[in-house]
């Protein structure tokens, strides 16, 4: 909800600002005019213009690539952690009887865990700039996996479940690190500087913007509107790409690949699993 409003108010105080600069531009642009007596005289302005229009769209090319390649990251890693999650209760199906069968319980009980820390309401930080998970669903997550280890490594002493262990182990750390990335992930975002950066260029761009259009013969609405419209529209979505848990472009629909995977997971007996491991 924080993140909602945050976001809508940055956008209308940046819309309303480039409406006014772009006619307080045209006000110094006409008076420009009246002094040099000559709309030749603007002609040479075009140079510095184009200029800082070249830089505004080179920062926002980059900014949209970053936020698309991020955006992309964030849901192949709720994939990766899915396939990781399957191949895990396959591998520790090679633990025969019921310590394999508790073991896989173990497994869908933090995998559960896991699909109700993204589905559980959070919000945003405005100071750190990152999303606020739930602390006890953190802890409980937390809880989890320490039992799910401490449970496999416990039986790998024994003669009997040696062979399983090599292939068991690996599979829970990749899991583990699967998590912890897409919690790194969350909160990987460009420096603050670049959101100011955009925001200051945007508007000075306006200002520019609003000078040239000086040498019209009338004010045009039109035009003034749809310049600031769509520099807010962009700014806006780079932001909002940046949060696709908060905002309007979500990545929700991604996480049924982790539920399917939670909800395949049925105990199975002991070496029947080797092929599906493989």
């Amino acid at each position: 909800m924080i993140f909602g409003f945050f976001a809508l108010a940055i956008a209308a105080a940046f819309f309303a600002s480039s409406l006014i600069l772009l006619n307080y531009g045209r006000h110094l642009g006409l008076r420009f005019l009246q002094q040099k007596k000559d709309a030749a005289n603007m002609a040479g302005l075009a140079t510095v213009e184009g200029a800082v229009f070249a830089l505004i769209g080179l920062l926002l090319a980059f900014t949209i690539s970053g936020a698309l390649q991020r955006f992309d990251e964030r849901r192949q890693l709720v994939l990766q952690e899915a396939n990781v999650a399957s191949t895990a209760h396959d591998r520790l199906g090679l633990f025969e009887g019921d310590i394999g069968r508790d073991l896989q319980t173990k497994l869908k009980d933090y995998v559960e865990a896991r699909i109700g820390l993204y589905r559980m309401p959070h919000d945003f930080s405005l100071w750190r700039r990152s999303e606020l998970f739930s602390p006890e669903q953190q802890d409980k997550i937390v809880d989890l996996k320490n039992k799910l280890w401490n449970a496999t490594a416990a039986v790998c002493p024994q003669a009997s479940f040696r062979p399983a262990c090599p292939q068991a182990l690996p599979a829970l750390t990749s899991l583990f690190e699967v998590a912890r990335l897409r919690l790194g992930a969350s909160e990987k975002h460009p420096p603050q500087i670049v959101y100011v950066m955009l925001f200051g260029l945007g508007l000075g761009g306006s200002l520019l913007a609003g000078f040239g259009m000086a040498a019209a013969t009338a004010r045009s609405w039109m035009h003034m509107l749809i310049f600031a419209a769509t520099l807010t529209v962009t700014l806006y979505t780079v932001t909002d790409m940046e949060y696709p848990r908060l905002g309007l472009i979500r990545i929700e629909h991604f996480d049924h690949f982790l539920v399917d995977a939670h909800q395949q997971m049925q105990p199975q007996d002991g070496m029947g699993t080797i092929g599906s491991a493989r």
